[in-house]
């Protein structure tokens, strides 16, 4: 085998293992990515963020009631509510800083994200 097969073959194992490398960092971003919240729960992300940032485990608690009660009621998804739980669960660890983090991560994920049709007849008016 010569030099220049050598390295042919070189450059296609690298660029290989660089694709499925790509791959597989494009995937671990999916899989981590936090879901998209529904619009009418996109305002608990700001006020978990307050309650959090302020550090105030009663604002916490109240914000983790209305989660709760809006999961009860069907207005919120599995997936959403577990991802609060996590947020939640890194307070109740006394990690303030680390759910700051998390529910700013959240809320960034929720930008130019897909979401359901707004129901026309839930009282939002659009048209200003």
């Amino acid at each position: 085998m010569n030099d220049r097969t050598l390295m042919d073959r070189f450059g296609l194992h690298f660029l290989g293992l660089l694709g499925a490398a790509l791959v597989l960092w494009q995937l671990i971003g999916w899989w981590t990515k936090p879901p998209a919240v529904e619009f009418d729960n996109l305002k608990y992300i700001q006020l978990l963020s307050t309650a959090v940032s302020s550090r105030k485990a009663d604002m916490v608690s109240k914000v983790e009631k209305a989660i709760r009660q809006r999961h009860s009621q069907s207005q919120m998804s599995d997936d959403e509510l577990a991802h609060f739980e996590e947020i939640l669960a890194t307070v109740r660890a006394g990690k303030w800083e680390d759910a700051d983090r998390q529910t700013f991560d959240f809320a960034a994920a929720q930008l130019s994200r897909k979401r359901s049709p707004i129901d026309p007849h839930s009282g939002h008016d659009h048209s200003h």
